[in-house]
């Protein structure tokens, strides 16, 4: 067999996960096949305990197999799907030697619901040790019985947060939740195994608390639970996820049903959301952001152990922070107030990660250069500092020390003018807040030597981060195309909209917050210095509020007044646009297409001009940079799904010049 092996060894059979020809165990057309003949064959001959297991050390199931989700358009075939894991997965659960599940690496969607079909789970706790039931990112819930079982596993509250949040846990957190039974070291897994198998197979304690078996509190339950789901919602419409509400109101259906029932309403659910554009634009993003992580692999270079970081303003505090998961990490700062600021940010993302605190060491001076393997730098957008500090820095380091800047518009190549090494030096764009922001920026300047490209990809994928390499030119990629967009907005409201019908409209169509609230998150001051990196002139007005101070959220005056970081109103005092009050205000269609419209041009230009490789790149860029709707696939996978004769008229009346991209 190619994806299965069984193994048996006297009274225990192991059935071990093989896969060659794929990177990850995924349980697809040919793994289904070969499951269920390995399920005949247990039934023919019973051991009396099989333990289920994977060859890949990083890599129990990762689940489903995504394409053929993704090629269904008929819901019965869908839900046929459904229908043949299930019963696979029910074939295990009634077999009468006892089953086990040792689950090392990687055990997401169909991976998960097959081990809840075991009678025991053993986690290994590493790093790449992850459990859950993500399906609801895809946009759609589990199909294999995991709705149906794992309520019985970790009880019902937690059942219903994992499966409409998505959630992952590690070996350790899956123990606390009950969602396996041990959680042991790589070196001690023979030892749990012998004890499991020794173990009596007995029905586990419930985990779902006794106030949910009473009717009104398990319907307020639901109730709260709905009300978290409309509050995500609340501004798309209802096209953007489906899953999400269908989920929930199969969960609280599911309560007290029969087994039988409860597996067919979970399948005849899943064969309707799996056919939903939603469904297959959402896994279309997925699969470009797991493109950008696997571009290179960090095997051929030696590890980074230590890192400098120049600045503990807010985005040298966050990549510091970021760093210090996996590595040592100088936080260098020349300021006593600005070290301090840079030291409150730590303390505050340390309540997520207090150990990581522990990595980081700040420092007033030089100190430390001579062990580090990378720097980055993250001080004010001044090319003139920026270079006065590689010069420092380049005659302290080793020659092989890698030197990158965090820069948002500044020349990657005007950097490397004057060092010794300018082929280490490349650009690295973290988008604020890092921590939170997946997408990474790589800007290779002319001299920049193609390997640290590569090595650089790897070490962000390590690092969790999306990265895609870009040109090294103004605005970058995500910049330059953001700019229309934002301008486009202004434009707007200078033609009689106001700032609420515009964020309101745009929010409808899904992006994660309106233009004028995301210039208040990134500043007006920035905006303005970005627009004029990028030769794209802001109305007079809009400078005078800059130099007022209305700077948006820092100045907890923008567009919106702030208060507590959040905005509580329209800054109607010193807005002097603006006022419907003689003006017809636009469809959110109108809103739409004069916003995003001259973005994607801009899109199409950057292109043109190679500024990124691939469309499919540059789509995942602005999903996962600016938050494009994931929902709709991608802004070029948008606007190529619309009629083209329509897309070209509505971009002329916007008078937006398409001639030299119309065929």
């Amino acid at each position: 067999m190619q994806t299965l092996n069984l193994e048996i060894e006297g009274s225990l059979t192991r059935l071990i996960f093989s896969r060659s020809n794929k990177k990850l165990n995924i349980l697809d057309a040919l793994c289904m096949q070969e499951f269920e003949q390995v399920i005949d064959q247990l039934e023919c001959e019973m051991p009396e305990v099989l333990l289920i297991q994977s060859y890949q050390l990083n890599c129990f199931v990762a689940g489903a197999d995504l394409d053929v989700i993704a090629s269904q358009h008929d819901s019965r075939e869908a839900k046929a799907l459904s229908e043949r894991g299930q019963l696979l997965f029910r074939r295990i659960e009634q077999l009468s030697c006892h089953t086990i599940a040792l689950v090392q690496g990687t055990c997401l969607g169909g991976g998960l619901e097959l081990v809840l079909a075991c009678d025991h789970v053993i986690a290994v706790d590493q790093s790449k040790t992850r459990l859950g039931l993500p399906e609801i990112q895809l946009g759609i819930h589990p199909g294999f019985g995991g709705c149906v079982r794992l309520p019985k596993r970790v009880g019902w509250p937690k059942a219903v947060e994992m499966i409409l949040t998505g959630h992952t846990f590690s070996a350790k957190q899956a123990y606390r939740v009950g969602l396996v039974d041990l959680c042991c070291d790589v070196m001690d897994i023979k030892q749990a195994e012998q004890f499991l198998i020794q173990k009596e197979v007995t029905t586990s304690q419930s985990r779902t608390p006794f106030w949910f078996h009473a009717w009104p509190l398990r319907r307020m339950f639901f109730s709260q639970a709905k009300k978290r789901v409309l509050k995500k919602t609340k501004h798309v419409n209802d096209h953007a996820y489906p899953a999400l509400k269908k989920t929930l109101r199969l969960l609280e259906e599911l309560y007290g049903m029969s087994d039988g029932l409860a597996f067919a309403r979970e399948s005849e659910s899943l064969g309707l959301l799996a056919v939903t554009p939603s469904c297959h634009h959402l896994i279309r993003v997925f699969k470009l952001g797991q493109a950008l992580k696997h571009q290179s692999s960090l095997e051929e270079w030696c590890p980074i152990k230590h890192i400098a970081v120049y600045g503990a303003g807010v985005m040298g505090g966050g990549i510091a922070w970021l760093a210090a998961k996996k590595h040592q990490v100088d936080l260098h700062e020349i300021n006593e107030e600005s070290m301090r600021q840079g030291m409150l940010q730590l303390d505050h993302l340390a309540k997520r990660d207090d150990t990581r605190l522990t990595h980081i060491r700040p420092t007033m001076n030089d100190s430390g250069l001579k062990q580090v393997q990378m720097v980055i730098e993250a001080v004010s957008e001044n090319m003139q500092l920026k270079q006065t500090l590689w010069c420092q820095v380049e005659t302290q380091v080793s020659p092989d020390c890698l030197l990158l800047s965090n820069t948002s518009s500044l020349s990657i190549s005007e950097m490397q003018e004057g060092l010794k090494y300018p082929k280490r030096m490349a650009g690295l764009h973290f988008f604020n807040p890092v921590h939170k922001m997946p997408l990474v920026e790589i800007i290779a300047g002319k001299q920049t030597d193609l390997h640290v490209v590569h090595r650089l990809c790897a070490l962000m994928s390590e690092w969790g981060k999306y990265p895609i390499v870009v040109k090294d030119c103004p605005g970058f990629l995500v910049n330059r195309c953001l700019l229309p967009y934002i301008k486009a907005a202004v434009d707007a409201l200078a033609q009689g909209q106001s700032v609420a019908h515009i964020d309101q409209c745009l929010k409808h169509f899904g992006m994660p917050m309106g233009a004028f609230e995301l210039m208040d998150r990134i500043g007006l001051d920035i905006c303005l210095h970005v627009g004029k990196q990028l030769n794209q002139t802001f109305p007079e007005w809009f400078e005078q509020m800059v130099e007022r101070g209305v700077l948006g959220c820092k100045s907890e005056r923008g567009f919106y007044v702030y208060q507590d970081n959040q905005s509580i109103s329209v800054n109607t005092v010193e807005i002097t646009k603006g006022d419907c009050n003689h003006h017809h205000l636009w469809s959110c269609h109108q809103v739409v297409d004069a916003c995003l419209l001259p973005m994607l041009l801009e899109a199409w230009h950057c292109l043109d001009e190679q500024i990124v490789s691939e469309k499919d790149h540059l789509d995942a860029a602005m999903v996962y940079g600016i938050g494009f709707p994931p929902f709709h696939g991608g802004l070029l996978h948008y606007f190529e799904q619309q009629n083209q004769k329509d897309l070209w008229q509505r971009m002329s009346e916007l008078s937006l010049d398409v001639t030299k991209f119309k065929p």
